[in-house]
């Protein structure tokens, strides 16, 4: 419908009153727009019109209506003025001002006066917030927070700048923690827990550090404290000192706290030693003498000492143990009672003039004797074969030396197998240390060390008319190990050479291998476990010039890992050898003649599948640490480079001493001035060591499931660290 056919002959202005045609679309008296559209259908009806005649829409209803939004919008504007949002205030008055209808012409002059004021009001705020955020931050760096809480609590908070917002917050947890402090304080001084009190006092003190009040309530319950201190240590109740001593703020750290805390933390530490140890060692006696010199008048020092003393000559758990028993169970985690394998029961001793403290660092040099006497249960060789003409002359020489070269020591034994004697006989035990560790930083190289270590070793013993076999370091070499079907032995050989075409990088020609097969198994289903010690043959040659610089000529070279195996297989032949072995055994014992063939029907009936009982041996040295499982079935090996002189390089840094010293050190803590902070780095390298070692015997559980540990043996020289078994091989 059009507007002409809903209105009167002349269309009259309801802002001037002007008489205007029907068409006309502007006021041609004041120049406002005449229509507008219908809120209901959308046609064009006049300003003056009180209903749409197109849809009957009541038209001053909708015109009150909207006055009433404009009203509610002038009335929020005031609202966001008294909660300080300018930004919204503006932006609604400038609506409301902006609107050119006469029919809102109140509400828009209210809102242009509204402006003007509001202009003023935020010039006089924002300048007194300025003024109040300066204040504060000034309060705020002299830390007076309370000031500086209580005069940004008067700025609106839509007002503060980011600085200023985050004072308030850290300012008001800051003294919530005061008050909160503050009335525990008073409660634990009722109750007289001054232990407690101290604490709290060295929280409110980190607080507020300039606090006098705070500073001589302090001091007069550290006095409290170091009294009760020095009283609990004379009634020997040393951790309860030590509580007392850790709860005192640090403003009385004085020199007589100093002393008295460096005592009771020493005395602590030496009472904590003896409860948990597996064994009588002289590290622990060292200790005990300690604790009961710094200590006299407590009688559980001076009765340690005598306890140990006592206990250091009583009979050993077994025979191949070093140490006597202290006051813990050796159980090892790996499995198995732990031990030092100090004294081999397999070996003829009684030819030995003077025998060594302990055969444990002798474990290697003693498999290299055995498998030179072709008493290993690993053959082969990594040297190349001789020729004929190396064969005439001389017949097989009937003694043999093993000689461990490793990185801080040589190591080298003697032996020799007489016609129908039961064991090898030892003739002669050497060791040569070597200047330096090859693996300390700061020393010479190995090419220099290790042959000059060999000429002192040779002016000691007599290699001529003897075979020597060496070692050749687990680092220098690879080990791979797998399980192949249960064939026969020809096919066998096949299998292992595919094997090692496949997992050893090295080439045929430039390889030298050592393999080892388990013996084909009646009855067996599952396979046949397989070791592949591997080496370059450069590797090889190298290591045979080395050693031939310092005049030793080598008739062996052996992987120290296989050295290892074939040691504890010889040692441990009771629990580890296959059946057919130990029937070998039994038949020599009766005189009657063995073979070292068996057919295929005399072999015996265990299974891969199956629990084997298991020797764990850790060769724990001064750079590598090795862990070897044995059982009658397989033999699996690996070896981490850490060992000893870890701890030497620890003991140093702390002692700020040098490695020579330190070296002497780690193995007597008790000459430390304070050993206690020492042995809190060497622990931290002790728990590795663990990781490490627990890391590598899950991976031998992957490889081989059946190893079923019955006993852990440690040879080396590593473990004589104080706290070694306990923290690194016991439960």
């Amino acid at each position: 419908m059009s507007v002409s056919s809903s209105t009167s002959a002349t269309l009259v202005c309801g802002a001037c009153k002007h008489s205007n045609a029907p068409e006309a679309q502007f006021c041609g008296g004041c120049g406002h727009f005449l229509h507008e559209k219908c809120v209901q259908c959308g046609d064009l009806v006049s300003l003056t019109q009180k209903f749409c005649v197109g849809c009957g829409q009541d038209l001053n209803a909708w015109l009150k209506k909207r006055i009433t939004e404009q009203e509610t919008k002038l009335s929020d504007a005031v609202t966001a003025v008294k909660s300080h949002d300018y930004d919204r205030a503006f932006s609604l008055l400038n609506l409301l001002a902006k609107s050119g209808d006469y029919r809102f012409q109140s509400v828009r002059e209210q809102a242009v006066a509204a402006k003007g004021k509001v202009e003023t009001l935020q010039k006089k705020v924002q300048s007194q917030a300025r003024q109040r955020m300066a204040a504060e931050k000034e309060a705020h760096a002299q830390n007076v927070l309370s000031t500086a809480v209580k005069r940004l609590a008067q700025v609106p908070e839509n007002l503060l700048d980011e600085e200023s917002r985050c004072i308030l917050q850290s300012s008001q947890v800051h003294l919530d923690q005061m008050r909160t402090l503050h009335s525990e304080l008073q409660q634990r001084l009722a109750e007289k827990s001054y232990s407690q009190v101290a604490g709290l006092l060295q929280q409110l003190l980190e607080l507020q550090p300039d606090n006098q009040k705070y500073q001589q309530l302090s001091r007069q319950v550290g006095d409290k404290l170091l009294r009760r201190a020095e009283k609990l240590c004379a009634r020997q109740q040393y951790q309860t000192a030590k509580n007392a001593l850790n709860s005192l703020p640090t403003i009385c750290h004085n020199d007589q706290f100093m002393k008295l805390s460096r005592r009771s933390d020493l005395a602590c530490w030496l009472s904590q030693q003896f409860e948990e140890e597996p064994y009588a060692t002289n590290a622990l006696g060292r200790l005990g003498m300690r604790f009961a010199k710094e200590f006299p008048s407590d009688v559980k020092a001076t009765d340690c000492v005598k306890q140990l003393a006592k206990a250091v000559k009583s009979k050993r758990v077994a025979a191949r143990d070093g140490l006597a028993p202290w006051r813990t169970k050796a159980e090892g985690w790996i499995g198995g009672r732990v031990g030092i394998l100090a004294n081999p029961q397999s070996l003829n001793l009684n030819e030995l003039a003077q025998r060594p403290p302990s055969f444990a660092p002798f474990a290697e040099a003693i498999g290299l004797a055995l498998h030179a006497l072709g008493l290993s249960r690993i053959s082969g060789n990594l040297l190349p074969k001789k020729g004929v003409m190396s064969k005439l002359g001389l017949s097989k020489s009937k003694a043999v030396w093993g000689i461990d070269i490793g990185s801080s020591a040589i190591n080298a034994i003697k032996m020799r197998i007489d016609k129908g004697a039961d064991q090898p006989i030892v003739e002669a035990v050497n060791r040569v240390e070597l200047k330096n560790p090859t693996c300390r930083g700061g020393s010479k190289s190995a090419s220099e060390l290790i042959p000059e270590a060999i000429t002192r070793l040779m002016e000691e013993i007599d290699v001529s008319d003897s075979k020597i076999y060496a070692n050749l370091p687990a680092c220098e070499g690879i080990a791979r190990f797998c399980e192949l079907p249960p064939v026969k032995d020809k096919d066998a050989e096949r299998l292992i050479e595919t094997e090692v075409k496949t997992r050893i990088p090295i080439s045929s020609e430039d390889l030298a291998l050592i393999t080892w097969v388990a013996p084909l198994q009646k009855g067996n289903a599952v396979g046949r476990p397989v070791v592949m010690a591997a080496a370059t043959k450069l590797t090889v040659s190298r290591r045979v010039d080395l050693l031939g610089i310092g005049g030793l000529k080598l008739d062996g070279l052996v992987p120290s890992p296989i050295a290892l195996a074939n040691f504890a297989a010889h040692e441990f032949a009771d629990l580890i050898a296959p059946p057919t072995d130990q029937s070998a055994k039994k038949k020599s014992k009766t005189g009657e003649e063995t073979s070292d063939d068996s057919s295929e029907d005399e072999s015996f009936s265990l299974t891969s599948s199956s629990k084997q009982p298991t020797l764990a041996l850790i060769d724990a040295g001064a750079s590598k640490t090795t862990m070897l499982l044995i059982s009658p079935i397989s033999i699996w090996f690996w070896t981490h480079e850490s060992g000893g002189e870890d701890i030497t390089a620890v003991v140093a840094r702390k002692t700020k001493t040098t490695a020579e010293e330190a070296e002497q050190s780690k193995r007597n803590l008790a000459s430390l001035k304070d050993p206690h902070e020492v042995d809190d780095a060497i622990l931290e390298k002790q728990d590795i060591a663990r990781a490490r070692l627990r890391k590598l015997f899950e991976e031998a559980d992957k490889t081989f499931r059946h190893f079923d540990p019955q006993a852990t043996w440690c040879v080396g020289s590593a473990h004589q660290q104080h706290g070694f078994l306990r923290r690194v091989m016991m439960k």
